[in-house]
C-alpha cells in the first residue's frame, strides 16, 4: 500500500508540476507573515532576555513578578520601535537631499567629468579618444530618467497594491512575533514533547542538536553583522566628514547597509560611491578609493575579528559560496543567510566525517 500510495503521488506530481509549483509558491507567499514573525521575534530574543534579567533583579517582591515578562515585552518593542523610528528620522532627509542636490547638479558634474577625461587623454597623447559621446550621454541622464518615470505610471496600481500587502504582512508578523516572544518557553516545550512523541528517540536527538546548532549560528551571525554594518558606516560617516567627502550620509549609508554581505558587500557598496565622487571631482574619488582601502584594513584586521570573528566557523571559501548559491537561489535575503546556513552544514559534515573516520 505504502508503495502504491507513493507511485501515485509521484505520478501525480509529474503530471501536474505546474499545479504542484503553482501551490508551492502560494504556500510560500501566504507564509510571508509567519517568515515576518520568526525573524522579527528571533532578533529581538536576545534583548527581551536580557530585559527580563534586569526587570527581575528589580522586581524582588513576589507579587510583581508576574509583571517582569510583560513589562520587559512592551519594553523591548518600545526600544525598537524609538531606534528604527530615530534612524529613520536622521537618515531619510539626509539621503532624500543628498540625492535631490546629486540630481539638480548632475550637468555640472558631467562637465568636470569630462574635463577630467580631456585633461587625462592629453596628458597620456590620447589623439583618439572621442570625449563628444561622454558628453552626449551625460545629457540624455535627466530625459532617460524622466522616460523612465514616465513609463512606471502604469505599474503605479501593482506597485501600490504589493506595497498595502507587504504592510499588512509586517503588522501580522509583528503581532505573531509578540505571541513568539510571549510564549517562547512554552512553545519551546511543546515542540520539544512533539519531537519526542512522534521521532524515534536518535532522530529526535539528532534533529534537536541541528535545531540548536543553528540557532546558534544564526544568533551570532546576524547580531555580529548588524554591529559591524552600524561600526562601518559610522566610522565611514566620520572619516568622510574629517576628510570633506561629499555627501556622507548616503555613501555612508550605502556603505553600512552593502557592508551586511560578507566579502563582497564593501565591493558592492564602493562602486555607486566611486561613481557619485567620479562625477562631482575624480580626485576626490581617489583619494575615497584609499580612505576605504584604510577602513576595509581596520575593518578586515580590527572590527570583524573581535564583532563577528571565528564564531560562525566557516572557512572563507565557503563562505564564498554560501554567497553564491545563496545569491543565486534567494537573491539579496540568500547572501545574507547563506553563509550561516551554510555554515551550520557545513559543522554538521565536519563531525559526521570526524565520527565516521575516527570511529
Amino acid at each position: 500500500m505504502f508503495l502504491i500510495t507513493y507511485g501515485i503521488v509521484l505520478v501525480l506530481v509529474i503530471v501536474k508540476i505546474d499545479l504542484v509549483i503553482q501551490m508551492l509558491a502560494k504556500g510560500l507567499h501566504m507564509s510571508i507573515p509567519i517568515f515576518i514573525g520568526f525573524s522579527i521575534a528571533f532578533i529581538l530574543k536576545r534583548p527581551y532576555n536580557y530585559l527580563i534579567k534586569v526587570f527581575g533583579n528589580f522586581n524582588k517582591n513576589e507579587k510583581l513578578e508576574k509583571t517582569v515578562k510583560p513589562l520587559a515585552l512592551a519594553s523591548v518593542y518600545l526600544l525598537f520601535f524609538g531606534v528604527v523610528t530615530l534612524i529613520l528620522a536622521f537618515v531619510i532627509p539626509q539621503f532624500s537631499d543628498s540625492v535631490q542636490l546629486l540630481y539638480k547638479n548632475m550637468d555640472d558634474y558631467g562637465r568636470n567629468l569630462e574635463t577630467f577625461l580631456i585633461n587625462a587623454a592629453e596628458y597620456l597623447r590620447l589623439d583618439n579618444l572621442d570625449i563628444s559621446k561622454l558628453d552626449r550621454a551625460i545629457d540624455k541622464v535627466p530625459d532617460l530618467m524622466a522616460s523612465v518615470a514616465t513609463g512606471l505610471m502604469p505599474k503605479i496600481f501593482d506597485f501600490t497594491t504589493n506595497f498595502l500587502s507587504t504592510v499588512v504582512n509586517i503588522v501580522i508578523g509583528f503581532v505573531l512575533s509578540v505571541y513568539l516572544l510571549a510564549d517562547k518557553r512554552r512553545l519551546k516545550s511543546q515542540f520539544h514533547n512533539a519531537i519526542k512523541a512522534y521521532l524515534p528517540q536518535e532522530v529526535g536527538e539528532k534533529l534537536l542538536k541541528v535545531l540548536q546548532l543553528s540557532n546558534e549560528t544564526f544568533t551570532k551571525f546576524i547580531s555580529g553583522q548588524l554591529t559591524e554594518a552600524v561600526i562601518l558606516g559610522v566610522l565611514c560617516f566620520i572619516g568622510m566628514l574629517i576628510l570633506g567627502f561629499e555627501y556622507p550620509i548616503l555613501i555612508s549609508v550605502i556603505i553600512g547597509i552593502t557592508s551586511l554581505i560578507p566579502i563582497v558587500g564593501s565591493i558592492i557598496g564602493l562602486m555607486p560611491a566611486l561613481f557619485i565622487l567620479l562625477m562631482i571631482e575624480p580626485i576626490q574619488a581617489l583619494w575615497f578609493l584609499l580612505f576605504i582601502i584604510v577602513l576595509q584594513q581596520v575593518e578586515g584586521n580590527l572590527i570583524y575579528p573581535r564583532v563577528v570573528g571565528g564564531t560562525i566557523g566557516l572557512p572563507p571559501l565557503w563562505v564564498l559560496l554560501g554567497i553564491i548559491i545563496g545569491g543565486g537561489l534567494f537573491g539579496v535575503l540568500g547572501m545574507l543567510l547563506g553563509v550561516p546556513a551554510l555554515s551550520v552544514i557545513y559543522q554538521l559534515l565536519k563531525e559526521d566525517i570526524h565520527a565516521k573516520v575516527h570511529g
